[in-house]
């Protein structure tokens, strides 16, 4: 079937195009609201900014396809391959995309706010400024994925990987990131308030600048984190591992780091105001210049630790 032939059955009110080939066809801002592709190949088909609202792609082939500024939202993308496909500026508001292949596909600027993405394949995928709010992410893999000053803010990200990802001034309010892998991820300046990272691996992450007043990384893993100037007022680290992570000038006023290993951690000039430090492990620990005031530090380990003078607790 040719591009012609499909417009012309689309305006005589055929819906129903399951399996058709359509490979590098031009599609370029027309109206197929309500489409049935099911199967489709359109592999490297130019559909930009077209009206798809609606239709159902199930299992369609979209590799290399131009879908900039395309509107889809509302659409069924179930286990789509959108692999390296453009959807800058996309509309994918309430779309299905689960289980979709989207490796190093561009996102930049495109709204998948309340979109389901569960198990979707965003590996080097490019979400720069998206809208993400709400999505549900669960078991996702955003391996090396670039998610710079993007909006996730309220959004499912549990069991989720995101190793070597780009978060840097990302916006992750009340974000579910429990068992999520975020090893080397660059969270600097990202904002995670009040979102749960439970069990998450932060092992090596960048959160410099970051603010987590009040983030749940009870058991998480922070081993050699970055994480200068960071903000973890009211945080639950609880049991979380720290070891040779840098807290250099950190805030970790009223946090709970009872039963957490600091061993070989640098806190250096880092605020510990009214903090939890009971059964802490802080072996070899740096807190030259820390304020320490009102700290619960029962049963602590502070061997070969370097202290400041005194310690008020």
């Amino acid at each position: 079937m040719n591009t012609e032939e499909l417009l012309r059955r689309y305006a005589a009110g055929e819906r129903y195009f399951p399996n058709v080939d359509l490979s590098h066809a031009t599609l370029q801002e027309v109206n197929l609201s309500g489409i049935v592709l099911k199967r489709a190949i359109l592999y490297g088909a130019d559909l930009s900014r077209s009206n798809l609202v609606g239709a159902d792609l199930n299992g369609a082939i979209l590799k290399q396809a131009n879908m900039v500024a395309t509107h889809l939202n509302g659409s069924h993308l179930v286990g789509v391959d959108l692999t390296a496909a453009n959807l800058a500026g996309a509309d994918l508001s309430g779309v299905n995309l689960w289980r979709a292949d989207l490796r190093k596909a561009i996102l930049c600027e495109a709204n998948l706010s309340r979109a389901n993405l569960h198990e979707v394949n965003l590996t080097e995928a490019d979400l720069s400024k998206a809208s993400l709010s709400g999505v549900q992410l669960g078991k996702a893999n955003l391996t090396a994925a670039v998610l710079v000053d993007a909006n996730l803010n309220r959004a499912n990200l549990t069991d989720t990987k995101l190793m070597r990802s780009r978060l840097c001034g990302t916006q992750l309010e009340r974000v579910e990131l429990i068992a999520s892998d975020l090893t080397a991820a660059d969270l600097s300046r990202t904002n995670l308030e009040g979102s749960n990272l439970s069990e998450a691996n932060l092992t090596q992450a960048n959160l410099s600048g970051a603010n987590l007043t009040g983030v749940n990384l009870h058991r998480a893993n922070l081993i050699a984190a970055k994480a200068i100037l960071v903000n973890l007022r009211g945080a639950n680290l609880e049991q979380a591992e720290l070891t040779t992570a840098n807290l250099t000038e950190a805030d970790l006023s009223w946090a709970n780091l009872s039963q957490t290993n600091l061993s070989g951690a640098n806190l250096h000039r880092a605020i510990l105001t009214d903090v939890n430090l009971n059964s802490a492990i802080l072996r070899g620990a740096n807190l030259i210049d820390a304020k320490l005031s009102q700290v619960e530090m029962n049963n602590v380990d502070l061997s070969w630790a370097v202290v400041p003078q005194m310690l008020n607790h």
